[in-house]
């Protein structure tokens, strides 16, 4: 009976170790915080707009005209990666000092059409610099409306915006809340520390009754 573990023993036992509780503990929250509090990323675009929309003055319903060019934007953009496009805007590229395969070219360029409009917005994302963004953009939709007519038989001549002169950065923070995290680490890391303590505690305890 006098080997017996009390609950007495159990927080004197947990007091003797509380130094290495701690430390776990400590761990715990610096590892948690330090995992949460990866760099943010910042991603670089460039945008270019192009209207592409054909007129014809004999069409007797003006809207069956807008809905017709409406139509035909997806498969104005569905073109938009086909080599006669991309490899002009890579010899542009190229004659500007700026390296990048077709291959590359293809991936950062996206193809999108404002609701209710004959508006193509090419986007360039996924580049490191936004000086080459912007050059990219400005290349590839230059090459569009020169060269894309030559694939579609009665394609409108797009007509391109202002160039683009300056990239848009957009910050996206990686993980959740560092403090928090930390928080998180701490008790988990105390709580582990606890739970190898009480069953340290009651190995040597069980050690000390067989002897």
């Amino acid at each position: 009976m006098n080997n017996q573990f009390t609950v007495t023993d159990l927080f004197k036992h947990l007091f003797r170790n509380a130094w290495w509780i701690i430390i776990l503990g400590i761990i715990g929250a610096m590892g948690m915080f330090f995992i949460n509090k990866q760099p943010s990323s910042v991603n670089v675009s460039a945008t270019r707009t192009m209207y592409v929309g054909k007129v014809d003055s004999d069409a007797k319903d003006p809207n069956s005209q807008v809905n017709g060019n409406a139509w035909m934007l997806k498969t104005y953009r569905e073109i938009g990666k086909d080599r006669t496009i991309i490899d002009p805007a890579v010899a542009q590229l190229k004659k500007q000092h700026v390296k990048v395969t077709g291959a590359q070219l293809r991936q950062a360029v996206t193809l999108s059409s404002p609701e209710t409009t004959l508006l193509i917005k090419a986007k360039i994302s996924g580049v490191a610099k936004g000086t080459k963004a912007v050059k990219m953009v400005n290349a590839y939709t230059d090459s569009f409306a020169k060269n894309a007519p030559k694939l579609i038989t009665d394609m409108p001549q797009p007509e391109l915006m202002s160039a683009a002169k300056n990239a848009q950065t957009a910050t996206t923070v990686s993980g959740g809340s560092p403090k928090k995290a930390a928080l998180f680490g701490l008790v988990v890391g105390l709580a582990v520390g606890i739970v190898l303590a009480f069953f340290t505690g009651i190995y040597k305890n069980m050690k000390a009754v067989k002897n």
